[in-house]
């Protein structure tokens, strides 16, 4: 069953590599047919496309140009094969968890490229999951997203060059921070948020993004724990401080349902840790080095949500 799951990834892998490289060629080919008008005794050929609504028409004149016909009858044969790879992928999909495949791609391709970021967000759980064996809830985004140290100490790399074969776009959020999209997911980048903070994003020139800036996010890079795979390595926070910061960050949210989603996570992390003794004592030994404040909120939840933790 383990073969076939992985057969199935790597399909699902290949068919969006090959379906980002046809749409590519077919963006460059034109458009439309070649159609033939008789007026009189004479012949002309034109070629017809469509715009929105409208059919756009060009007299190509007594004989229709041999590479036009080409590349038209090449778009044709493209698009019929960006069809039948499009099915494949809907298959697949049903059989797979998508995200997870995604994510490890790009996680793959950041550590190969030596992309020096942290995984956080939603699907840092599926990693608890599966290295740190933490029984975690599904929860289910389009987000994927990734911190990043600023300044940015590292080799430049063109973020943008090395996401674009496995399907992603680039596009820009309203605080003219970049993020990139396949269509179905959504990658982003956060930094830590300095002073009182800003409203627009941080630019890392040497990866060419502009990251958004949120509170709290500096003690991700404390205690990180890196996760080997085969032919890459990459780096998340250890699964106190994500909970920790957590905890910090639900005090600030303004939307309830964001809020619920913070303390499903959090509450569901921290029973998990209280199982493992050693774990317990480095999140203890970890809290009392954390700015008083913050250490008193989060014993403050501790105590509400797990009362029987006297050791906080």
């Amino acid at each position: 069953m383990v073969v076939v799951r992985k057969t199935l990834e790597e399909n699902y892998i290949f068919f969006v590599r090959e379906l980002t490289r046809i749409s590519e060629e077919i963006s460059s080919l034109p458009r439309g047919s070649v159609s033939a008008k008789k007026i009189g005794k004479s012949t002309y050929h034109y070629h017809q496309w469509r715009e929105g609504k409208q059919v756009k028409s060009t007299l190509l004149g007594s004989a229709a140009p041999s590479d036009l016909v080409r590349d038209i009858n090449r778009r044709k044969s493209l698009e019929n094969q960006r069809k039948d790879i499009l099915d494949n992928i809907a298959v697949i999909a049903k059989a797979i968890d998508t995200k997870g495949v995604t994510a490890e791609e790009i996680i793959r391709v950041f550590s190969q490229n030596d992309i020096k970021v942290t995984l956080i967000g939603s699907y840092y759980l599926s990693v608890l999951k599966e290295n740190m064996g933490f029984h975690l809830p599904t929860i289910k985004t389009q987000d994927i997203d990734f911190l990043v140290r600023a300044p940015y100490k590292g080799k430049e790399v063109d973020i943008e060059s090395v996401l674009k074969p496995i399907g992603f776009s680039i596009g820009f959020n309203s605080d003219e921070s970049t993020y990139f999209t396949n269509g179905i997911f959504k990658v982003e980048f956060l930094v830590p948020e300095r002073g009182k903070g800003i409203d627009k994003a941080i630019s890392i020139k040497s990866l060419k993004i502009k990251a958004t800036p949120l509170r709290y996010l500096e003690m991700f890079f404390d205690q990180q724990v890196k996760i080997e795979k085969e032919g890459y390595t990459f780096l998340v926070p250890s699964p106190w401080v994500f909970a920790y910061h957590k905890i910090l960050i639900s005090k600030k949210r303004k939307s309830t349902g964001k809020r619920e989603k913070d303390i499903l996570q959090v509450n569901a992390i921290l029973r998990e840790l209280f199982k493992r003794p050693e774990m317990a004592k480095k999140a203890l030994s970890y809290l009392e080095t954390l700015p008083p404040k913050w250490k008193k909120d989060i014993k403050n939840y501790i105590a509400e949500h797990f009362p029987k933790v006297s050791s906080f």
